[in-house]
């Protein structure tokens, strides 16, 4: 049966009317699907055709929500934990610059920063002077002034001793660091078995045990042992450095060593050459106890010479200064030893270190006053 043109017209008017209803309805949800509150309608679970975008837009939109503010939340906090970090960092090295090089503390805190730190109080030709070699000196003086002296550093008087410490020990500490260029340059080297064997000769000669040490050097100096391990060494590698680059004295006494075994007069040949002003003015000649004290070694080689023999070359360390030496025995008994001696000082290690500061090699970071401004005092 054929439709009329009004029941066709009318189809499609009805048609067109469900369709604008359809897209309204669509437009609606769409719109508030953005507004606060709304919950979205669940997905239909049965996927079709005609739903399976919908279904893959609402499986990304919930990842999304998943993995986005996470990250988020994970970059915001590594960005804010740095800002934290450099902030305080950047504090901290301003108020131990201030500290350290402008306020010059020696304290607990500060000693143990700078043994942890590579922080440098002056330099020598370019090379670094550790602050922490230096703090382990002055603190030292510092703590026997201030607990066995019972001095105080407050007066005027007490800043300016204070201040000798300081330029004492600082020039210590930049010799020390200078040493440390020259034994690396010249092969030169002090084991920890050379630094033990030092100790224990010093304890046996004291007859103290290792805890009669410990506590002499905690409430004598405020030291561990690790500190006084660290003092020897410097002071053995001294000694090391000393004898390995000064040729000169070592020539001058091996052509002293020569006349003597060609017949010289050791008298005439230690008022001519020796160094040591004291004997020097007698021959040579020094009387000592045989029950005096021994740091140098000296006596110890000359009890093993009989009257009239000439020891070999030796070396001591005498008021920090190193000395080649000969020696001969003119006479002992069971109180006193009579014995001649011929001094040769090593001069090249100490006349490199002024060069250097008159050349202006060395940088302090710190201000403390010149030994020339003490002399002049």
């Amino acid at each position: 049966m054929m439709k009329s043109k009004k029941d066709v017209a009318d189809q499609s008017t009805e048609s067109g009317r469900i369709n604008g209803k359809q897209r309204t309805a669509q437009l609606k949800n769409k719109l508030s699907s953005k507004l606060p509150g709304h919950r979205k309608t669940p997905v239909s679970l049965r996927i079709t055709n005609d739903n399976i975008e919908e279904h893959r837009e609402d499986i990304l939109a919930r990842g999304r929500k998943l993995k986005y503010p996470i990250q988020y939340s994970k970059r915001r906090l590594i960005v804010i934990s740095l800002v934290v970090i450099v902030a305080a960092t950047t504090a901290f090295g301003v108020w131990l610059n201030s500290a350290l090089y402008k306020q010059q503390q020696t304290g607990d805190f500060f000693y143990s920063v700078t043994r942890v730190l590579p922080l440098n109080v002056a330099s020598v030709d370019g090379q670094p002077v550790r602050y922490r070699d230096y703090l382990r000196r002055l603190r030292a003086n510092i703590y026997y002034y201030l607990n066995r002296e019972h001095r105080s550093f407050n007066s005027d008087e007490g800043e300016r001793e204070l201040n000798y410490h300081k330029r004492i020990n600082l020039d210590s500490t930049e010799k020390a660091a200078y040493i440390e260029y020259l034994a690396e340059q010249n092969d030169v080297s002090v084991s920890d078995q050379d630094v033990s064997d030092a100790i224990d000769a010093m304890r046996e000669a004291d007859g103290a045990t290792e805890e009669d040490l410990i506590s002499t050097l905690e409430s004598y100096y405020g030291w561990t042992m690790t500190d006084f391990c660290s003092t020897i060494r410097d002071q053995l590698l001294e000694q090391a450095v000393a004898y390995a680059i000064d040729d000169e004295a070592k020539d001058k006494i091996e052509q002293i060593e020569e006349q003597l075994k060609a017949g010289q007069d050791f008298a005439t040949l230690a008022t001519q050459e020796s160094d040591d002003e004291i004997s020097r003015q007698n021959g040579g000649v020094v009387t000592a106890k045989a029950s005096d004290q021994d740091p140098t070694g000296i006596l110890e080689t000359i009890k093993e010479l009989s009257v009239g023999e000439t020891s070999e070359i030796g070396q001591a360390q005498i008021n920090n200064s190193n000395y080649y030496y000969i020696t001969r025995l003119n006479s002992k008994d069971d109180e006193n030893i009579n014995y001649s001696i011929i001094m040769i000082k090593l001069n090249k290690l100490d006349d490199q270190f002024n060069q250097l500061r008159r050349d202006g090699k060395i940088k302090e970071y710190i201000s403390v006053p010149s030994a020339d401004s003490f002399n002049e005092e």
